[in-house]
């Protein structure tokens, strides 16, 4: 039981924000997240059986929100006023209106880069972790990272100069 605790307060957050930037909901992205701790605790061979439970907490909910959006289709909003939590409304516009913001630039990309990247700089991931969720080659990773970065700069959509 003490390493299920260590393991939701080491990842619960990054796990949270990982699913929200998918399902654009913050209730959807709680239940998703505490639906998986939930079944990793059922499951309870798994804590000691999984060699990197970040990944596989990652592809599990991966999995949940791609099985949500199925079924719900693309995002859906709640409205701020009928939300019940502990962040505040302002940072719940600012959180929506910063998805919201990324997702647009993201939606020029073919979906396997834009998830590259959600995956680099929303979930803040390196090229392993995205390669083992993904189950795909690192340099396969990386180089659609680097033609993805190259896409938003033609577009002009990209700011900053360096990512690399």
């Amino acid at each position: 039981m003490r390493q299920l605790e260590r393991i939701i307060d080491e990842h619960q957050q990054q796990l949270f924000s990982f699913a929200f930037f998918r399902v654009g909901s913050y209730d959807v992205a709680q239940d998703i997240v505490q639906d998986v701790f939930i079944k990793f605790y059922e499951n309870s061979r798994h804590l000691s059986a999984a060699n990197n439970v970040k990944a596989y907490l990652l592809k599990t909910i991966s999995n949940a929100c791609t099985d949500y959006l199925r079924k719900n289709g693309k995002f859906q909003f709640v409205a701020i006023e009928h939300v019940e939590k502990e962040l505040t409304d302002e940072n719940e516009e600012h959180c929506i209106s910063e998805f919201l913001r990324i997702d647009e630039i993201l939606d020029n990309l073919p979906a396997e880069q834009a998830e590259i990247l959600r995956l680099k700089f929303v979930d803040s991931l390196n090229f392993v972790e995205i390669s083992e969720l993904l189950d795909a080659n690192v340099n396969t990773v990386k180089s659609r990272y680097k033609y993805a970065i190259e896409k938003l700069r033609n577009f002009n959509l990209l700011n900053v100069s360096n990512y690399e």
